[in-house]
């Protein structure tokens, strides 16, 4: 059997509006900056790899008309992360131990991407990523995003999986719907439900 976890949610707790308070400290006067980027369909380009860092970075500013720096914007765009579970590492160990087969798939851009790698591992204090799952993945590396039917194929054919055997969890129905699109089992998991109570 095997897992795809969705990153933010699942795994760690993630604040969007660290994002907007960091960009406002650096003059940026709309109440929901990244609201701004997502609704002008910057942030899911970005997620998809179709903006270079330094192009995303340019059309932020200019949306936002705003004249910080790239420095700052990764600096805000990387303050998001507000909590990790401890008892996520011993879960997915646990799964581990039993032969799963565990993955991560995040909606991340090329920024947030090193930044999450890095950052489990540092809250974890040991090579959480690269030991306790197959693979870390981010939609980056394939050029769509969820809940893209594509995306899900693309990870089957990367690993070679069967959806029948997979199941894969997330927090967003949409994504869910369009990874069982493509035959994946899926849990959604509701406000106030973590990966202990999936009941594997």
């Amino acid at each position: 059997m095997n897992i795809i976890f969705d990153l933010c949610g699942p795994i760690i707790k993630i604040d969007i509006t660290l994002i907007d308070k960091k960009l406002q400290s650096y003059g940026v006067k709309y109440e929901q900056p990244y609201l701004e980027l997502y609704r002008a369909g910057l942030t899911k380009q970005f997620e998809a790899a179709q903006l270079t860092p330094a192009a995303f970075a340019d059309a932020a500013r200019r949306t936002l008309a705003a004249d910080f720096t790239n420095e700052q914007l990764w600096e805000a765009w990387n303050s998001l992360v507000v909590k990790y579970e401890p008892t996520h590492v011993e879960t997915v160990r646990r799964l581990r131990d039993r032969g799963f087969r565990t993955y991560i798939l995040s909606n991340s851009d090329v920024v947030n991407a090193e930044f999450f790698r890095d950052d489990l591992n540092r809250r974890a204090g040991f090579d959480f990523a690269g030991s306790c799952f197959n693979e870390v993945m981010f939609s980056c590396q394939f050029g769509c995003r969820k809940p893209s039917p594509e995306i899900f194929q693309k990870v089957l054919e990367r690993h070679h999986l069967h959806a029948s055997e997979t199941l894969f969890v997330d927090d967003c129905e949409k994504h869910c719907l369009g990874a069982a699109s493509v035959g994946l089992q899926t849990h959604w998991l509701h406000s106030g439900e973590t990966i202990e109570n999936l009941g594997i």
